[in-house]
């Protein structure tokens, strides 16, 4: 593929005419070798982890469940609607959906990004109210906690409803092809949006998580060396530090993946940086950053690592092959279950440990 010269407004969305630096041939093709690749683990990945979430909260009602069922919702839907921007690419900018395809799309995926992070930071205050305030955390309801995810994607819809007004379709006069692009809000007003959803939807919560973080670890140390006589306590310590370590992991991989798309968007918008390389390997990164996120929570923890296998045995197994093996299975019920015990008890909103004090 040998695309031609594309203007600013086909790469960012924008309607200033100015000429970027394309893509080399072999750039182009290891984009879509990547693209393949991490659409199929996002998409496959994120599936698996929502039924693990489901078949999980069955059986444990954990808040934190919903949570990563947040996550890997918004994540799932940013995978999809990623396909219109790849064929887009294809056509060389040309934009196939229409108008309110282009509005539904554009709106859609940055709302992703803002439920992400809304949820990152309702996970970092759920951890951190569990071990600094477990007797508050406990008297609250599971119903009541769960609202906050509610809050948390109506705040996503209604924070990017502006860009439902500024997107639309446009007719390119050069090339005639169909431009989706982010024009009636113009140069001030796409400035001043963005940054302030840098401000306030980036920069913010990144010093809250960091500090939760910080704070949720150093309450944990403290339980583990005040109780470290009791065996149980120190076992149910390690189970909550691990759990913690694999949220904290989520969260420093979702910042490390948006941060670059972060400055290099501002730097498109204020037109310090007009080049598209670097500005593909941006978009690439957050589109990683769902793949990756299924690979720490599908396999991080044991419980998603049984019900993953448990998906896979019912996807490749026949239904003789599965009444053999629940008889055969029957006999070592009583070691399983307190193996599944044990990984269920990973998703325990508030640690054991703190709950006897």
């Amino acid at each position: 593929m040998d695309p031609s010269n594309e203007t600013f407004a086909n790469q960012d969305n924008s309607s200033t005419a100015v000429v970027v630096k394309e893509m080399s041939p072999m750039m182009t093709n290891i984009f879509y070798c990547l693209y393949a690749i991490v659409f199929t683990l996002a998409f496959v990945g994120n599936i698996f982890a929502l039924i693990t979430c489901y078949k999980t909260y069955k059986v444990t009602t954990s808040v934190l469940l919903c949570y990563i069922a947040s996550l890997a919702t918004a994540d799932l839907m940013f995978t999809l609607l990623s396909i219109f921007d790849l064929i887009a690419f294809i056509g060389k900018g040309d934009w196939f959906g229409g108008n309110p395809v282009c509005k539904i799309q554009s709106f859609l995926i940055e709302s992703c990004y803002t439920v992400s992070i809304l949820t990152l930071v309702a996970i970092s205050f759920e951890r951190l109210k569990a071990v600094s305030s477990p007797v508050l955390a406990r008297a609250q309801r599971t119903t009541e906690r769960t609202v906050i995810l509610k809050v948390i994607w109506v705040i996503g819809i209604v924070s990017c409803g502006p860009l439902l007004y500024a997107y639309y379709v446009k007719k390119d006069e050069t090339t005639g092809k169909s431009l989706c692009v982010n024009e009636y809000m113009g140069d001030i007003g796409r400035q001043v949006y963005y940054a302030i959803q840098a401000g306030l939807l980036f920069l913010l919560p990144l010093g809250f998580m960091c500090c939760a973080h910080v704070r949720i670890f150093q309450h944990l140390s403290s339980h583990v060396r005040t109780r470290n006589s009791i065996t149980t306590d120190r076992g149910d310590g390690l189970k909550q530090r691990k759990i913690t370590k694999m949220l904290a992991l989520v969260t420093l991989v979702f910042f490390i993946c948006y941060g670059p798309f972060m400055v290099i968007r501002a730097l498109r918008y204020f037109y310090i940086y007009n080049g598209d390389e670097l500005w593909r390997l941006g978009q690439m990164m957050i589109f990683g950053q769902a793949a990756v996120n299924p690979i720490i929570y599908c396999f991080y923890s044991k419980q998603f690592r049984f019900s993953f296998k448990d998906l896979l045995r019912c996807r490749f197994s026949t239904k003789e092959t599965r009444k053999l093996r629940s008889s055969s299975t029957r006999s070592n019920s009583s070691m399983k279950s307190s193996q599944n015990t044990l990984a269920l008890n990973e998703f325990s909103t508030v640690p054991a440990q703190v709950n006897r004090v």
